[in-house]
């Protein structure tokens, strides 16, 4: 008698430790589905592989193109940029041929990877522009210097101007030869890898949008970077239009 009655008095706790258990456990019904990750389509080539020659490729060359950095009057962080020069084929690799500074036009997207192979060496200061429309976007840009290093930035534009407040320096990074470059925008959030390292990862893009991916190379004390840019391609995603 003494042993059923144990029985029951256990079934009875047991019961009563379900019923605590789901009342303690909140629904998860209504809690939002994790985020799918992003599958890229296929890379579209800009310069290299199929693409041959500058006429044949879908970059477009800026020659009326204007911003200004957050420090305008710095003579070697990006200042004020007018574009009144021109590209072309040297060699083999797409650089400056003419003016002070000159900017290209690579492609619009708002999610997108992009892959280039640069020459980054040489004193003087180059940018990249992306979700740009309307004067308001994100930039990097880096500058070599004969004392200091090579700093790179991120800032975000506004009018065409960079906003002092966001402008930082995120790594330090002398490129030495022929490198892959790669940046990548998902979900508002920047990567920038250059050959293997990553200078700067996951980086959030408050208020960006799609919009134009545009490069360039600016005027210092030193003229502008020698860039030299043997590769381009581009990729979206897979739903993107």
């Amino acid at each position: 008698m003494q042993n059923l009655f144990c029985r029951q008095r256990l079934i009875q706790l047991l019961l009563l430790l379900a019923v605590f258990q789901s009342a303690g456990t909140p629904s998860r019904a209504d809690d939002p589905a994790p985020a799918a990750p992003v599958k890229f389509g296929p890379w579209k080539y800009l310069l290299g592989g199929p693409v041959k020659s500058l006429q044949k490729s879908p970059i477009k060359l800026l020659d009326q193109f204007e911003i200004t950095g957050a420090f305008p009057k710095d003579s070697y962080l990006l200042n004020e940029v007018v574009c009144d020069g021109e590209w072309g084929m040297v060699k083999g690799a797409l650089q400056q041929t003419s003016g002070r500074s000159a900017a290209l036009h690579l492609g619009t997207a708002q999610d997108f990877e992009l892959e280039l192979g640069i020459n980054a060496e040489g004193h003087g200061g180059w940018f990249m522009l992306f979700g740009f429309q309307n004067g308001h976007g994100y930039g990097i840009y880096n500058v070599n210097l004969k004392t200091s290093g090579s700093p790179w930035h991120i800032s975000e534009f506004r009018g065409n101007a960079g906003i002092e407040t966001t402008d930082r320096e995120f790594a330090r990074y002398i490129c030495r030869g022929n490198e892959s470059l790669t940046v990548r925008v998902v979900d508002s959030h920047f990567t920038l890898q250059i050959a293997r390292r990553v200078l700067i990862e996951n980086e959030e893009l408050p208020a960006y949008s799609e919009g134009d991916i545009i490069l360039g190379v600016y005027d210092t004390n030193y003229g502008p970077k020698p860039l030299k840019i043997y590769g381009a391609r581009l990729r979206t995603p897979l739903n993107a239009p």
